[in-house]
């Protein structure tokens, strides 16, 4: 049986980039089909029917069916991906002050979905990830309904690990979880190194030392002050390079500040994360990703939006679970958990943006 996925958000810069690489990568078959959805204006359609030719001249070979689709009304996929949505600006330089705007287009994406396809599962890509499921996860069955933030996070944080210890990331496991922002809880205790030599080790536990000698939100607070002055002064190579000498769980904090300061988003990394959640989802085999769900309770008692460990499915998401936690790195999770409630709270109670 074919499987359709649609990308609500398509013309955007990371929509665009996710379609790239969903039909790069060869997840999907020949017949299964990949929708463009727009939102009705003319001006949407003309820019996604000149993408959806754009993909079939660049990967037409893997006779994947790409389809324009003028409206949600007119959406019949079975996985949804929500890409739709503002992004950084130099009005929005955070992923919270995204929320007020982005709310009243998550409730009617969140309404014509549960309207026209209320079975299929739901990746939710846009910011504020964690007010997105929040919105979704009501409206429609939440158990089909999860962020991609915690495993762009987590990758983030391999990566950062790799490159300290000298090797590839496919050869580190880590786990962010928590909020895709500001209380992101990088865990120390989930990392492992794959390859099979104790100088690795060795150093891994050096960094874990590290960590431990000033509290993680006092060294972001410090090197983001200390980035975003060489941003005003328009010094980028210099605020990279000051990340890059951050440890990596500071790295991950300030890293994509960076990037979305000066691209006003991520496109390739959260494509990349996305995909990984989207193969994920159609292998259906178990393995491991991370992802912002709408909780009651399954992991560590918790209520409410928060970056899990999770496997997934086409029939919805499984927590998996969270085992060798440190008493702060729990601490951290609960605290993380708590200041996303209050958030989205503060949000869903004021009126909505006009």
């Amino acid at each position: 049986m074919p499987i359709s996925v649609a990308i609500i958000g398509a013309s955007g810069s990371v929509g665009s980039a996710l379609a790239a690489h969903i039909l790069r990568s060869e997840v999907l078959e020949a017949s299964d089909r990949v929708q463009l959805v727009g939102h009705g204006a003319s001006k949407s359609e003309k820019m996604l029917l000149a993408e959806r030719v754009d993909l079939l001249d660049a990967f037409d070979d893997g006779r994947v069916e790409v389809e324009m689709v003028p409206n949600i009304a007119d959406v019949d996929a079975d996985i949804v991906i929500i890409t739709a949505g503002v992004g950084f600006s130099a009005q929005c330089s955070n992923r919270r002050e995204m929320g007020v705007i982005n709310r009243e287009l998550f409730e009617k994406m969140a309404d014509e979905c549960a309207r026209q396809i209320p079975d299929a599962l739901v990746i939710i890509v846009s910011n504020p990830v964690e007010l997105a499921v929040r919105i979704f996860g009501e409206r429609l069955d939440r158990g089909h309904v999860f962020g991609m933030g915690s495993q762009q996070d987590s990758l983030r944080f391999a990566r950062a690990i790799a490159k300290d210890l000298g090797v590839s990331r496919h050869e580190v496991r880590a786990s962010v979880l928590g909020e895709h922002g500001q209380a992101m809880v990088p865990l120390w205790s989930s990392v492992e190194v794959l390859a099979p030599n104790r100088d690795y080790q060795s150093s891994l536990e050096e960094l874990k030392e590290r960590s431990l000698e000033t509290p993680l939100q006092e060294r972001v607070v410090a090197l983001r002050s200390e980035v975003g002055e060489y941003l005003k002064a328009e010094r980028v190579p210099e605020a990279y390079e000051v990340a890059r000498r951050a440890l990596p769980d500071a790295r991950v904090f300030i890293e994509p500040f960076i990037t979305a300061t000066c691209m006003h988003s991520t496109p390739n990394a959260t494509a990349n994360a996305t995909l990984q959640c989207l193969a994920a989802t159609l292998a259906g085999d178990g393995r491991r990703i991370h992802g912002q769900v709408l909780l009651e309770g399954e992991a560590l008692d918790l209520y409410g939006v928060c970056g899990i460990p999770l496997t997934v499915s086409r029939n919805g998401w499984h927590r998996e679970l969270i085992d060798g936690l440190t008493p702060t790195e729990m601490e951290a999770i609960v605290s993380a958990s708590e200041s996303i409630n209050e958030y989205a709270a503060e949000v869903l109670g004021s009126p909505a943006a006009n």
